[in-house]
């Protein structure tokens, strides 16, 4: 009898262990993440025939909120930053030389959400997701003859993003986790306001690879 009841106590403290490194009902969750990214398409932008990219390789950082009505779904806000380096090139031609070097910043403020797969697991599966406003800063130096010219200009639109990620809880309540989330992300920038062109709206996009460290209360 003895046996039976340390055994029950043992099943029941185990079960209880067992669910505090899931995700619960009504769980917060803080979330902060670094990470790198890469522009996936050029800039319509010509310099001397040759098409620039908008943003070659950058870094992304971001923190979000999450409130988890159930333990499958979570909404909340986010804001996350990218800084991209675009091309840096130069045409010689007979006694001239142009140089110009682009780059962008890429900011949103975004309504958060995310789907989880197996949320009573202390290694966890999710869909984040999120749509809300992108401000992006353009900005190119061009250099003509040792002389520079400096442009810069913001665009805001709607922005969204879409991913896979994974995070494994620690410790024995799992309230920390960490883990590592890919993205699409995706906006638009007026590239008329940057040189002055006749190009228009620029439907641009980025992916990112993100570490990721929350705690849930």
């Amino acid at each position: 009898m003895k046996k039976l009841v340390t055994l029950a106590v043992a099943l029941f403290v185990l079960g209880t262990v067992s669910r505090a490194q899931g995700i619960e009902d009504g769980n917060h969750m803080f979330t902060m993440s670094v990470g790198a990214g890469a522009g996936l398409e050029d800039s319509g932008v010509y310099f001397h025939g040759e098409e620039l990219a908008w943003g070659e390789f950058g870094g992304v950082f971001g923190l979000s909120y999450l409130v988890f009505p159930t333990k499958y779904f979570g909404v909340g806000v986010e804001v996350n930053d990218g800084i991209f380096a675009g091309e840096d090139t130069t045409w010689y031609g007979a006694g001239t030389s142009d140089q110009i070097e682009t780059a962008m910043n890429v900011f949103n403020a975004m309504a958060s959400f995310r789907f989880n797969f197996n949320p009573d697991s202390r290694a966890r599966f999710y869909i984040p997701f999120g749509v809300g406003l992108t401000s992006a800063t353009g900005a190119y130096v061009r250099t003509i003859n040792g002389v520079e010219y400096t442009h810069h200009s913001s665009t805001q639109s709607l922005g969204y993003f879409a991913g896979f990620g994974f995070e494994i809880g620690l410790g024995q309540s799992g309230k920390w986790a960490l883990g590592s989330e890919l993205r699409y992300n995706a906006f638009r920038y007026d590239t008329d306001k940057l040189l002055g062109s006749s190009i228009g709206q620029q439907d641009y996009s980025y992916v990112s690879a993100s570490f990721k460290a929350s705690c849930r209360f």
